[in-house]
């Protein structure tokens, strides 16, 4: 099959990005609940639900990062082709399903957090 690498070689170069990746989700959910969040329920207070939501969001996210690093583990570390397979089938599931619930959160986002800024511009909400 063209472009195809072999599984010694895929590891090497899949790894580190998908660490890479996952580890920067993390840190950016870190940021938004500790930082970003507070200053717009404290110059919103109307919208605090709205920002607990998106925390709660974070939380289901950040299971469903777990269920992925388990699945990339399982996927890496097969070594029969069946075993390969059936590992990288579970893994494409549950991709799916941290990116389905990433695109929701980033649009919930945006209607959250866009009309404030747009509002009251970086300054006003303390985040010049």
């Amino acid at each position: 099959m063209r472009g195809a690498l072999p599984p010694a070689e895929f590891r090497r170069w899949f790894t580190p990005r998908l660490q890479f990746f996952l580890s920067q989700l993390e840190v950016h959910h870190q940021v938004e609940d500790l930082s970003y969040f507070p200053l717009f329920r404290a110059a919103e207070p109307r919208l605090v639900r709205g920002f607990e939501v998106l925390e709660h969001d974070h939380d289901i996210l950040h299971e469903r990062i777990a269920r992925l690093a388990d699945a990339a583990n399982a996927f890496l570390e097969a070594s029969e082709p069946d075993a390969m397979r059936a590992c990288a089938d579970r893994y494409s599931l549950v991709t799916d399903e941290l990116l389905s619930g990433l695109v929701r959160h980033l649009a919930d986002e945006e209607d959250l957090i866009i009309p404030l800024i747009l509002d009251r511009g970086e300054d006003g909400l303390g985040m010049g």
